[in-house]
């Protein structure tokens, strides 16, 4: 069994060599929160920061970004400092940041990431983390070169956890030994649980999925445990998620789901759990199990958080009711980088549809088998859905129902099973995605 307990001293001294050549320089002391009124805080995920010094041009990142990874890496920092901004005005008491927190482990990403937090940190608003399937061990971490790239040092978990001690780790009032985990306690009386669910052992070709190890499991459910009986009441957060947040998520993209999610939801429901929050899909979305007649059970609620770098670019505001939290959606509506005239909303959503239409040319040939020039002409319709996902509270109009009845009246096979998938990605699960009130009475 793979233990954190302790950090290698080569990783600190990593660690700190990067932090002088970065003039890092951690405060003294950390400013305590202000006292008194309800509890709020923000969630994000997947900002993906890309440190710009590893290059923003050429043609092996313009492939990169054209090859199924859509996101606003050249853009990714004057996005968060954006975000950020917003989150300092808010007068929240801590932030989560659900994995992929670089775009591809790179050391320099996330160097410059806890930079960016440490401003948050000095405002008196604390940060807790958990890794996603990009940060860690990934082979991927590349400098862009013209038509070339060049691999750089990527993060280990000791390094990982080195780097954000002040953010997470360093707070923990415990940890499992057998992953990134841990749980603090940002409020009294409010235990966050931070599971880490990323696969950074083993074959890396399934590195995206995620899991929770028995090892890991059994300090959660201890965990949970131990809330209960000292009336602490309890907020989980991961990366992988832990629901179905549309119908045909499981057979499109499993490994946004973690290993054996169904079993993993129900376990954690069992154990009291009300609402987690997780990322990796890039959706603005909320979710409850459902049953096998596709009713949803009020148990446990999967709030997933869109990607800072992709179209809607929101984050969530959560205030802590006695019974409820109160959960809505911002985006980040203004950035520091040229955007071409258009309004960055605007622009992120070009972007988007733009950079994903040849992945869902190659996975309309690869899935239903039409040819090249089918899939070029359907690729709209597919793109419109999976864009209103990602923005969430999908509300199709009466052309795109139209279009559905098109395709499922045709006597083509491959056109009817097109109708279908697309039906399930516009079928919006219970509760609301962006405005939502999820129960919380945990410990009470």
């Amino acid at each position: 069994m793979k233990t954190f307990g302790t950090i290698s001293r080569t990783g600190l001294l990593l660690v700190a060599a990067l932090a002088v050549n970065t003039c890092w320089a951690l405060p003294a002391k950390k400013p305590q929160a202000a006292p008194g009124g309800p509890v709020s805080f923000v969630v994000i995920s997947d900002p993906h920061l890309y440190n710009a010094r590893l290059g923003t041009s050429g043609s092996a990142l313009e492939e990169y970004l054209f090859a199924g990874d859509p996101k606003l890496v050249k853009e990714s920092e004057a996005v968060l400092e954006a975000a950020l901004a917003q989150v300092a005005e808010l007068g929240v008491r801590f932030v989560i940041i659900s994995g992929d927190l670089t775009k591809d482990g790179e050391i320099a990403s996330h160097v410059l990431l806890a930079q960016h937090l440490q401003k948050l940190e000095q405002a008196g608003i604390e940060v807790f983390v958990v890794p996603g399937n990009h940060d860690i061990n990934n082979s991927r971490a590349v400098a862009y070169l013209g038509d070339m790239t060049r691999p750089v040092p990527n993060t280990s978990p000791e390094t990982f956890r080195a780097l954000y001690q002040r953010f997470g780790y360093g707070q923990a009032i415990g940890r499992d030994r057998a992953s990134l985990s841990y749980v603090a306690e940002p409020a009294p009386g409010l235990w966050l649980l931070a599971i880490d669910s990323a696969k950074y052992q083993g074959d890396p070709a399934d590195w995206i999925g995620g899991r929770i190890s028995a090892e890991t499991m059994t300090w959660i459910l201890a965990t949970l445990q131990d809330a209960q009986a000292k009336g602490k009441r309890v907020i989980a957060f991961l990366h992988h998620g832990v629901n179905a947040h549309f119908l045909p998520e499981p057979v499109l993209f499993p490994d946004y789901l973690l290993d054996d999610w169904p079993i993993v939801s129900a376990q954690l429901a069992a154990a009291g759990l009300q609402v987690v929050f997780t990322g990796h899909y890039h959706s603005q979305d909320a979710a409850y199990p459902l049953n096998q007649q596709l009713e949803p059970q009020l148990t446990l609620c999967d709030v997933e958080t869109g990607s800072l770098v992709q179209y809607p670019c929101a984050f969530r505001v959560v205030t802590v009711g006695e019974t409820a939290l109160n959960i809505r959606s911002v985006r980040v509506e203004q950035i520091d980088a040229f955007t071409g005239g258009l309004p960055f909303q605007q622009y992120a959503e070009a972007f988007l549809r733009i950079h994903m239409e040849p992945e869902v040319i190659a996975r309309l040939e690869a899935l239903l088998f039409f040819s090249h020039d089918e899939a070029s002409q359907l690729a709209p319709v597919v793109i419109d859905a999976l864009v209103a996902n990602y923005v969430g509270d999908e509300a199709p109009t009466q052309g795109t129902l139209v279009t559905i009845r098109e395709l499922a009246s045709s006597p083509d096979p491959r056109r009817q099973q097109l109708a279908m998938l697309l039906a399930g990605i516009w079928t919006d699960l219970p509760p609301a995605d962006n405005q939502l009130v999820v129960p919380f009475t945990f410990g009470q």
